[in-house]
């Protein structure tokens, strides 16, 4: 998961440079049109004017060099809440400055050019008092185009952040999760083989194989959060069988899922605690035989799973086998951070006895070289 984060984080560094340099160039376009428009109209307006791409080269020309230094100085001195009373007179006396630079030289340039009677200095003077106004607009409109843009670029730095943050800690969830998932389940298939050894040998070498297939089924997926809902049913074939060699003929199994969902993609290691839950609550408790089926069909853009015993019964809310510690619970959080609202899980009983867990995620397909498992009966 790593390299996604690592590579959605370099997009968005990459569009908010693309971005940066939009926003740099707008403004460059702005100030010089600007410039060279009230140059122009000025001149128009005393009956001495030049074509208007002379105006715009000369506006190119100042501002091509005043307008990064602007915008290089809000950067290093930002206003902020907490700088505002240092950095504010900063930028007063710079607007001055550079206002004061712009004008000189275009008096400069103009007085060059019309050769006029006046002085350089009563021209320098005539400028200042005709056109320092839209040079202090002009620093103040850049000012605070930048100042925009830094608390836009901040803000989508915190939400990267903050989405990073997220990504991780979900990620480290769903671990915590399934390696609370897995030394349980270990724990109970070596305590049926233990129980076996001295009245089964032979069950008990066989509980020992399947565990090692199962064991060697997790490494195989142990960094993989989603696999094909045939590899999920492979794994839980073993567990089902294991199982059965504890209960013998009592405990009866069933798979029916439709052999186009064999490759849908559900959550690792989802369907063997709600199995071992179905166990555990009915043919564990009570002395007739039981039969565990799991279902597996398509429910509009969603693919449904269900795990179904006939003998045990939901006492009081089903809530209760929610709690914490529960292996429903783990499930049912490891969903949640995978698919958010996407996704459900619920049980209810059923008539005249058995409790059904259905869970709802998202119907997607995976790519999947694997054969659908012999156990599997499909409907």
């Amino acid at each position: 998961m790593q390299p996604r984060i690592s590579s959605v984080g370099s997009q968005r560094r990459s569009d908010r440079v693309a971005s940066k340099g939009f926003l740099f160039a707008a403004c460059w376009a702005i100030v010089v049109l600007l410039f060279a428009s009230q140059w122009y109209l000025y001149d128009a307006g005393h009956g001495l004017t030049y074509p208007f791409v002379y105006y715009l080269g000369w506006s190119c020309y100042l501002w091509g060099v005043l307008t990064p230094l602007v915008m290089w100085l809000v950067r290093i001195y930002p206003l902020e809440v907490n700088t505002w009373m240092r950095t504010l007179p900063i930028h007063v006396a710079a607007s001055v400055f550079f206002a004061t630079a712009q004008v000189s030289i275009e008096a400069l340039g103009k007085w060059l050019r019309t050769g006029a009677g006046d002085s350089l200095a009563a021209t320098l003077l005539h400028y200042l008092r005709q056109h320092s106004q839209i040079g202090l607009l002009t620093y103040w409109v850049l000012f605070a185009a930048m100042q925009l843009y830094r608390m836009h670029d901040q803000a989508q730095k915190r939400e990267l952040i903050a989405a990073q943050i997220e990504t991780r800690l979900a990620e480290a969830q769903i671990e915590s999760l399934r390696t609370q998932l897995h030394p349980h389940f270990l724990f109970n298939t070596l305590q049926a083989a233990v129980t076996l050894i001295p009245e089964d040998p032979e069950a008990a070498e066989d509980v020992l194989l399947r565990l090692s297939e199962l064991l060697r089924i997790s490494l195989d997926e142990m960094y993989t959060q989603e696999i094909p809902l045939g590899r999920e049913l492979e794994f839980l074939g073993h567990y089902i069988a294991i199982q059965q060699r504890r209960f013998g003929d009592r405990l009866g199994s069933e798979i029916l899922v439709a052999p186009d969902l064999l490759e849908c993609a559900v959550p690792t290691l989802l369907l063997q605690p709600l199995v071992e839950n179905a166990i555990r609550h009915g043919i564990s408790k009570h002395k007739e035989s039981d039969v565990v089926t799991i279902r597996g069909f398509q429910n509009k853009r969603q693919l449904c799973l269900e795990v179904i015993n006939l003998t045990s019964r939901l006492e009081g809310r089903s809530e209760n086998l929610l709690s914490p510690g529960i292996g429903l619970s783990n499930t049912r959080q490891r969903l949640e951070h995978l698919y958010g609202i996407e996704q459900s899980l619920s049980l209810c009983n059923l008539e005249p006895s058995g409790v059904c867990v259905r869970i709802l995620v998202p119907l997607r397909h995976v790519l999947s070289h694997q054969k659908a498992p012999a156990e599997v009966a499909t409907a």
